[in-house]
């Protein structure tokens, strides 16, 4: 069977497990809607949305990008009343530059500070800070650029008690794939006051900054090495600093080879922090809000991730009943592909009350999101219309609250069947309570945890394991008489487990398919890139799959085939990692058991599949 035949076959008997034809599949009940969608609107022609923010007017200031006549990006500020209709805008470009506007407040005078970057066609990898002050009216007042070798990216602006301004960001250093954190200063007419950067490693970005609870200011981000070296340093930071831009305080929440990066962050009812953050888990993008007190001691701490798609969050905000994080949901089969909007709403300890995902045309990026006056939320985007982009902005009605469904915990268990780790590193596990309607929920934070071995591994209350010394050991998490178990193995500091092979690792096929309660023999090979040469390493291997209900690889290197469904499984050889999907299907039905299967008409059309063996 050919590869091209084989790919066309495995999208038809995707479509029928997706679309409810085969025995025992159906259409999923639709989620009760919270939300609505109150207006979208788009604005301009191949133009972009990076943000927007309620006014004091009950309008809106958004800010972007925007291609017009000639081959120069302009700088795209709009002013909106509170149904998006255009009040003024702005296409301000700095002389013969490519401009684009990120950040956007309201100053407290009634106008408005601007901040993006522009770069010039002789040094296109620079992009430099700018800086443009408005009227109310939309006149611009002064603009500004801080010279600097960096290409910048402004990620806040805070303005001060005194009328002066902090931009926060981060800026890459193009020739060597680095970024620097910076926060500058300006005076209300634009006159910079000084300019900090911040250097903890190679690389550290700043990505959000407000003022702290007790006078002075907190940044959040990350450090880390450049993105083509390997290292052990992922770290989401933490930072308080003074008026003068000088550090107070720094924390770094490290965890090999996580790359955890904080989004944003708010102010907790009782005075502390919330931050918000992504980072790797198991090979999955997870999300994180992390509860600090004033000193950035974690009190609590939650994962979330919708299976197998992928959530990427750009804002925090405080609602009434918590916590929301805004950003965007993609969702990807050999059938489908989705990017939506994605409001995630918790109370104030972190627990879900929702997932809602809001779609229009093909959204190509989603901007910083805000929630509004009252109680909704507006996103800005760009999508796609026919060939052409526009700035999108959609407002969504308050959450209507709906009574939660009663649901039974059954059980509790790990994300992953083993750990490792090096002597004197830490990586987080993620546990997760099992409820009878099917649906899971973080516990990470809220069971107990034990090491079997404290000589070797320790787990605090958060489910962080750090490794002391080399060997194998497991820790186990208790909830409400429910256990679970996670086997870890510690390997030295000098070890190079983890290292990159020289060479690349490939499965022997990037797709299967297979019917339920049968097996495949996979191969793992190892090709050398100075000679060649190739080495099967299946049994050296480590297994995973998404979903190990619907199919497994067993130690032997047997991918095994449970129950109908879509998956993808992920083979990791020290450093190294490559990932196939697997499609398992229906078992053969016997010839006299058709009719009576087809009888049953509510239960959806037959569909005969035989088990068959991808060709090498």
């Amino acid at each position: 069977m050919s590869r091209k035949y084989l790919r066309f076959w495995i999208a038809c008997v995707a479509g029928l497990l997706m679309f409810g034809l085969m025995p025992g599949f159906s259409h999923a009940a639709t989620d009760s809607v919270q939300s609505t969608v109150e207006w979208s609107r788009d604005y301009g022609s191949n133009s972009a949305g990076n943000e927007v923010i309620p006014t004091s007017d009950g309008g809106y200031i958004a800010v972007g990008g925007i291609f017009e006549a000639g081959k120069y990006q302009k700088a795209y500020i709009l002013k909106l009343d509170a149904e998006g209709q255009v009040e003024w805008e702005q296409k301000p470009m700095y002389p013969t530059t490519n401009s684009m506007a990120y950040r956007v407040i309201e100053t407290k005078d009634g106008g408005y500070l601007v901040a993006g970057n522009t770069n010039s066609e002789d040094v296109p990898i620079v992009g430099q800070l700018y800086i443009i002050r408005l009227d109310s009216s939309g006149n611009v007042l002064w603009e500004k650029v801080q010279d600097d070798t960096i290409h910048s990216t402004p990620t806040a602006i805070v303005e001060t008690e005194d009328g002066d301004f902090f931009i926060a960001g981060s800026g890459s250093v193009g020739w060597v794939a680095y970024e620097k954190a910076y926060i500058l200063k300006i005076d209300i007419k634009g006159e910079t006051l000084w300019y900090n950067k911040y250097n903890y490693t190679d690389s550290v970005e700043f990505n959000d900054l407000i003022p702290a609870n007790n006078g002075g200011y907190m940044a959040v981000g990350s450090v880390g090495r450049a993105e083509y070296e390997s290292g052990d340093l992922d770290a989401m930071l933490m930072v308080k600093i003074d008026d003068q831009g000088k550090e107070v305080w720094s924390k770094q929440f490290k965890e090999q080879a996580s790359r955890w990066s904080a989004f944003s962050i708010t102010a907790s009812e009782d005075g502390g922090y919330v931050i918000g953050s992504g980072k790797r888990v198991n090979r999955n993008h997870v999300n994180v809000l992390t509860k600090t007190d004033l000193n950035g001691q974690v009190q609590w701490e939650k994962t979330y991730r919708d299976r197998t798609n992928s959530e990427y969050f750009k804002r925090l905000v405080r609602t009434k009943d918590g916590y929301a994080m805004l950003g965007q949901h993609i969702s990807q089969n050999s059938l489908d592909y989705k990017n939506q909007y994605d409001v995630l709403s918790v109370d104030g300890k972190g627990e879900l009350i929702s997932r809602e995902l809001f779609k229009g045309p093909p959204i190509n990026n989603v901007g910083s999101a805000a929630v509004t006056p009252d109680g909704g939320f507006i996103f800005p985007g760009t999508v796609k219309r026919g060939d052409v982009t526009k700035f999108q902005l959609m407002k969504l009605s308050p959450s209507v609250n709906i009574p939660p469904v009663e649901r039974t915990l059954t059980g509790i268990s790990f994300t992953e069947k083993d750990k490792k780790l090096k002597a004197g590193t830490n990586v987080s596990t993620v546990l997760q309570a099992v409820y009878s309607d099917g649906t899971k929920s973080d516990l990470s934070s809220a069971a107990d945890y034990v090491s079997a071995d404290s000589a070797i591994v320790e787990i605090d209350a958060l489910g962080r394991i750090t490794g002391h010394e080399p060997g194998s050991t497991y820790v186990e998490a208790t909830y409400e008489g429910f256990a679970a178990r996670l086997n870890v193995t510690v390997f030295p500091e000098d070890t190079d487990e983890f290292d990159p092979v020289s060479g690349y690792i490939k499965l022997d096929s990037y797709e299967y398919s297979l019917a339920e309660g049968t097996m495949l023999d996979l191969r793992v090979i190892l090709r050398n890139y100075i000679n060649q040469n190739e080495i099967d390493i299946t049994r050296q291997t480590t297994f995973t799959s998404d979903h190990p209900d619907i199919a497994e690889v067993d130690e032997e290197g047997n991918l095994i085939g449970h129950k109908r469904g879509i998956t993808k499984i992920y083979a990791q050889y020290k450093g190294s990692i490559i990932s196939a999907n697997v499609l398992v299907v229906r078992a053969s039905v016997p010839k006299e058991d058709l009719q009576s299967d087809s009888d049953e008409s509510a239960k959806g059309a037959i569909v005969e599949l035989s088990p068959f063996i991808l060709p090498d």
